[in-house]
């Protein structure tokens, strides 16, 4: 069962930038998806060319709006709502969506320190209402704490200068804060491999914090958190690391993601969706229970000496 979630109603400032411009904690692009999935659909069996003559707006344009790439500019959304003869409920769906996706994203700011396509990450798990999330080898990013993230930073390329890491550290923070500490908060359903509990990051005292943070977590309402043991021998995970974002509106599409070191693949269509998900319960049929895996975790938190 996933949580109603919504767009967030706060704002939040663009770090690094002056004057009054503020961010949804939504991103703008699921915003566009959903005006160009609506636009595709008014427009029906009419040509691109037809609706393009009939409102001058050029086909190129209303092209890159029925895919979600571009910017919905006020007069385009007006002449558009005219011409399919709109108003009401829908006009004002359609407004506000093109109000939406003209709003910039409140990653923006950080944009010279994220890694390629990390951004469009983020508008698609800025509105997500279930987050599944399969790691072989590290945390998950969203259950790491600020030490732990800051020291994988330095262990994986690309070399990154210490203020590119403060501030790959500040945009984790608050994600984690967006999704966490809001009212209607996505579930986070997480399932690691028991290594990911045994592998410490930076000091012993860094690694003892980030197992009392996952034990910490996982008591959240929202959290599920599950350990692969090793004596489950193999399974189905041992690949590697992705992640499933699921909504709650029937508009958007749910999205499976890899990440890799040239940075994250989406999949949209349905078979590979449904190729992640398979795997992601195949994966889930070897792990703990979620209080087992707890205690799992509490268990090599105190004894820190390695696998039993």
């Amino acid at each position: 069962m996933t949580r109603p979630y919504g767009t967030l109603r706060r704002v939040v400032a663009c770090p690094g930038e002056r004057g009054a411009i503020v961010a949804s904690a939504e991103g703008p692009l699921l915003h566009r998806r959903r005006l160009g999935d609506e636009l595709r659909r008014l427009r029906g069996e009419r040509t691109l060319d037809e609706v393009a003559e009939a409102t001058l707006i050029s086909t190129s344009k209303l092209s890159r709006l029925e895919n979600g790439q571009g910017v919905p500019q006020p007069r385009d959304v007006r002449d558009l709502l005219a011409y399919y003869k709109l108003e009401g409920a829908t006009a004002d769906r359609i407004r506000r969506w093109a109000g939406a996706g003209r709003s910039q994203a409140w990653w923006r700011g950080y944009s010279a320190a994220l890694p390629a396509t990390v951004d469009v990450y983020l508008d698609y798990e800025s509105g997500a209402s279930t987050i599944r999330n399969w790691a072989a080898s590290i945390v998950p990013p969203l259950l790491e704490t600020p030490a732990y993230a800051a020291q994988l930073y330095r262990s994986i390329p690309p070399v990154r200068d210490e203020e590119t890491i403060r501030r790959l550290v500040e945009i984790l923070a608050k994600r984690q804060e967006l999704l966490f500490e809001q009212a209607a908060a996505p579930e986070l359903i997480a399932v690691v491999d028991e290594a990911v509990l045994h592998r410490p990051l930076g000091t012993a005292d860094d690694h003892r914090a980030q197992l009392d943070h996952l034990y910490a977590m996982s008591r959240r309402p929202n959290v599920f958190l599950r350990v692969v043991p090793f004596a489950a021998g193999g399974h189905a995970g041992m690949q590697g690391m992705f992640t499933i974002l699921q909504y709650e509106e029937d508009i958007d599409r749910d999205i499976a993601t890899v990440e890799s070191h040239t940075g994250e693949r989406f999949f949209e269509q349905h078979a590979s969706l449904l190729e992640y998900l398979r795997l992601f319960d195949a994966i889930s049929r070897k792990a703990l229970d979620h209080d087992d895996s707890r205690s799992l975790i509490a268990a090599i938190r105190d004894n820190p000496k390695g696998p039993q």
